[in-house]
């Protein structure tokens, strides 16, 4: 049995997240965790309850790739520009990113996402997100 429980810890373990995504404003928060395997895992939190965590998956190549934009964009490199001032009521993004190759973890205003470099990574991430389910037409 001890043989078996070893197997399981071993294949949890190789889902660890190589990226992840929070967006935390003042009154809620949103996490994209991109696991190596493919699995990508998004979770909310409004007014301190957790929402449904919601999953995609993708294909292995395709976290690969997202690893190539990732080092292309040399997003370890980004940082805060102390000439922003951010308003008020603008949340932080934190990205952190854990591939054998690359660790980091960044975190700039919201806004400071949606330039130069930046924006694509930004972009990309936000794609991930999971649309709420509609009901009807």
């Amino acid at each position: 049995m001890r043989y078996l429980s070893l197997i399981l810890l071993a294949a949890c373990g190789s889902s660890r997240p190589v990226v992840t995504w929070t967006v935390a404003r003042p009154t809620s928060q949103e996490r994209v965790d991109v696991h190596e395997n493919g699995e990508i895992v998004f979770t909310a939190t409004n007014g301190g309850v957790e929402e449904k965590a919601e999953s995609l998956r993708m294909e292995k190549e395709q976290v690969s790739e997202l690893g190539d934009l990732l080092r292309n964009q040399r997003a370890c490199e980004l940082t805060h520009d102390p000439a922003y001032t951010p308003t008020p009521d603008e949340g932080q993004i934190t990205m952190v990113i854990a591939f054998s190759d690359q660790h980091c973890k960044v975190t700039l205003s919201a806004s400071e996402w949606l330039r130069g470099r930046a924006r694509e990574i930004s972009e990309t991430m936000r794609s991930m997100r999971t649309r709420p389910k509609r009901s009807g037409p």
